[in-house]
């Protein structure tokens, strides 16, 4: 249902309506979820692209009782906010993928990492990828209709009975024809393929870059990310991990293919995650080599992101021998040698400032886990635990969520009496990294004062 949580002041609608009443229609038309508010309350600008000033009329339910009120809108946002943003129940996954990472979870962790949703809506609100095995061809004709674009796709492969294989649903056979109706429509798609070694790389990879080709433009970008595995994958499907080799090989196939698509449509279109870079040892490319950074969400391009932002940020700021502190920053395996980088650049910007970088192996996911945004609370505290800290423990955002609490439940507050050190959220962009180290350094020199 679309509960009303929320009119903002600037709404049209604002001293009409009232928190609680349920939305039924707009301008007569029934409100089945998000889409169809979305849908029905844009306004349908100009040739010449100018919004316009028209007459809307919302039917609620208050009390019992359906009331529709009228107001003059100018452009398409309603200024309401609702109790669910979806407005109905969400379509759970139908699939048992070979590598689902919530399948590989360790057990008591909180209710909502175990949630395995495949909603088509959700990849338009939040970028959430989907499978596309759930939707019916109704569905299909809707998201046609109301122009649902651009959605966000897990391909894996292109090969039907492959794919059949690797999610454990018949339905994963139509993703050609589904893919089709997307491209036929005119609709945009982001994809993804994760990548299971011995099963979907290889000539199986080649053959799905080779169909998904043929999708552009209605094919914007295609990530390639590599499978993650716990410790936890008792009775499931037998995976291996990618090797450095293993990840030189893939980045070469894939990057020798995006350079012919360069060459003849003008776009990479295909792009590997950091981890393959990073894994075997090949430096980071530019900038330009990820064009628009469509796929950043996905791990696609982050780390030079954030070293083309770093650069700009050191190049702005003053170096200053007055800051002094010993400070700690902590990170993933995989992203160890990068930071420390980062923080040998700091330490020359404020020289008498000593970072000290510890790459946090994950005993908590299982050692193949490397990436800094698995890192728990308890393995930085069993890692950490005696150790002269110095002043502050610097903690990336992306290993927090609402930015002070860890996949283990275990908080900054929890973390900075354990470890008896104050505790600070570093952010996750090069910027707030550097403010972080220069107003702990700030702060700790008043102190000394």
């Amino acid at each position: 249902m679309a509960i009303i949580r929320k009119i903002r002041s600037d709404s049209p609608f604002f001293g009409v309506l009232k928190k609680g009443d349920d939305l039924r229609e707009i301008n007569g038309n029934a409100v089945k979820d998000f889409l169809d508010y979305m849908f029905f309350s844009a306004d349908m600008s100009d040739e010449n692209g100018a919004l316009s000033e028209r007459p809307v009329s919302l039917t609620v339910i208050r009390k019992g009782r359906s009331l529709t009120f009228t107001e003059t809108v100018f452009g398409g946002d309603l200024r309401l906010d609702f109790e669910d943003d979806l407005m109905d129940d969400q379509k759970v996954c139908h699939n048992k993928c070979v590598f689902c990472f919530i399948d590989q979870m360790p057990k008591n962790m909180r209710d909502t990492l175990y949630y395995k949703d495949d909603d088509f809506r959700l990849s338009l609100i939040y970028g959430n990828y989907i499978t596309m095995t759930n939707l019916s061809d109704e569905d299909i004709d809707r998201i046609i209709r109301l122009r649902v674009s651009p959605l966000n796709i897990s391909v894996h492969t292109t090969n039907p009975e492959l794919r059949v294989k690797m999610m454990a649903n018949p339905r994963a056979a139509k993703i050609n024809e589904n893919l089709s109706k997307i491209y036929e429509a005119g609709l945009k798609a982001r994809c993804q393929i994760v990548l299971c070694k011995g099963i979907n790389d290889g000539e199986e990879l080649d053959r799905t870059m080779r169909d998904l080709k043929k999708l552009y433009p209605s094919a914007t970008s295609v990530s390639i990310v590599p499978v993650g595995l716990t410790k936890y994958r008792e009775g499931l499907y037998p995976l291996e991990s990618f090797e450095k080799e293993d990840a030189a090989r893939v980045l070469k196939q894939i990057n020798d293919f995006g350079d012919d698509c360069l060459e003849e449509i003008g776009t990479r279109l295909f792009y590997p995650a950091d981890e393959f870079f990073l894994q075997s040892g090949t430096p980071i490319p530019d900038c330009d080599y990820y064009e628009n950074f469509e796929q950043i969400e996905n791990g696609v391009g982050m780390t030079a992101c954030f070293d083309r932002d770093f650069r700009e940020v050191m190049a702005s700021t003053f170096s200053d021998k007055t800051l002094k502190a010993k400070l700690t920053l902590v990170t993933g395996v995989l992203i160890f040698d990068f930071i420390s980088a980062v923080c040998e650049d700091i330490r020359d910007k404020f020289p008498n400032v000593s970072i000290t970088v510890y790459p946090i192996t994950n005993k908590f996911f299982g050692e193949k886990i490397t990436v800094a945004g698995l890192v728990t609370g308890r393995d930085i505290i069993e890692q950490l635990k005696g150790k002269d800290l110095g002043d502050c423990l610097l903690i990336p955002e992306t290993m927090l969520k609402d930015g002070k609490v860890f996949l283990d439940d275990i908080t900054l507050a929890e973390l900075s009496r354990v470890l008896k050190i104050k505790v600070s959220n570093a952010g996750s962009r090069a910027e707030e990294l550097v403010n972080t180290v220069i107003s702990v350094s700030k702060r700790k020199k008043f102190l000394r004062r």
